[in-house]
């Protein structure tokens, strides 16, 4: 049996708006309100000039934009342990399509500041001013799920005038892949699971909402840094060396402490 149009449409809505709620369910509810373990100050502003062009079909009502940001954790990678100091502000869109009621995930941009790698990592005076400065790899997906699992490519561009602007421990092409979750990890050995923290709202009023989560991955491998001084390459071998590139799975930790606000594209 044929349903008319109104009926279709009514039909169309209730989905959406299904649909919607679901996805609500992995970034947290109203029910799932609780004391954050987060004691990192809330950020005055959530920035959302970066929400991605929505893909072709995609409804505004029911296609959010996500902004993140960052305010602590950790950068594991090699022989690289750094406190994350800086915020790292990341955008990206859950995109519904009411035909074929589907998300799409889409990255918007990644905004992060150098931070200062730990003195002595590279054992000389002149080398220890070392930043660590991370940049979106072109890698991005956010499958369904109930620990708000992100899969996410990495770069991290190393800065330093004897380094040149090219010295890069991974590349788009290949990437430092996460698959970040709020549930626990199984990481090969030497490490062992870890687990994050589930979104949950932290606050209401004044508005805008904002969730809390703890995003986390210790089971991914890293490249070898590439393009060290002045993108020649010269010094790649020096880099790898003391830095511990390439390094495999099971080595390496990413903790991401986050809050984040959520915002149909209607409201933009």
């Amino acid at each position: 049996m044929k349903l008319a149009r109104p009926a279709k449409r009514a039909a169309r809505l209730a989905l959406s708006a299904a649909a919607a709620a679901a996805l609500t369910v992995g970034l947290g509810t109203a029910a799932q309100a609780a004391p954050t373990l987060n004691t990192d100050p809330i950020p005055d502003n959530f920035d959302f000039s970066d929400c991605p062009t929505l893909p072709a079909g995609s409804d505004p009502n029911f296609s959010r934009c996500v902004s993140v940001v960052v305010t602590s954790g950790t950068f594991h990678v090699g022989a690289f342990d750094q406190a994350i100091d800086k915020p790292i502000q990341m955008t990206f869109a859950n995109a519904y399509n009411p035909e074929t009621f589907k998300y799409t995930a889409v990255f918007g941009k990644m905004r992060a500041e150098k931070m200062l790698v730990q003195p002595g990592l590279f054992g000389d005076p002149l080398l220890t001013a070392v930043y660590a400065q991370p940049e979106f790899a072109g890698v991005f997906d956010q499958p369904t799920s109930a620990d708000f699992h992100i899969k996410m490519g990495l770069k991290i561009r190393l800065v330093n005038p004897f380094l040149g602007s090219n010295c890069r421990v991974g590349s788009d092409s290949n990437p430092i892949t996460l698959e970040l979750t709020t549930g626990t990890t199984s990481p090969p050995a030497p490490n062992t699971p870890i687990t994050g923290e589930a979104a949950k709202i932290v606050r209401t009023d004044p508005q805008p909402t904002v969730r809390s989560a703890k995003h986390v991955d210790n089971s991914f491998a890293v490249p070898g840094a590439k393009g060290c001084v002045f993108g020649g390459g010269v010094a790649d071998w020096l880099v790898n060396q003391v830095g511990g590139f390439p390094s495999a799975g099971g080595k390496n930790t990413v903790i991401f402490n986050e809050y984040m606000v959520l915002k149909p594209y209607s409201q933009l």
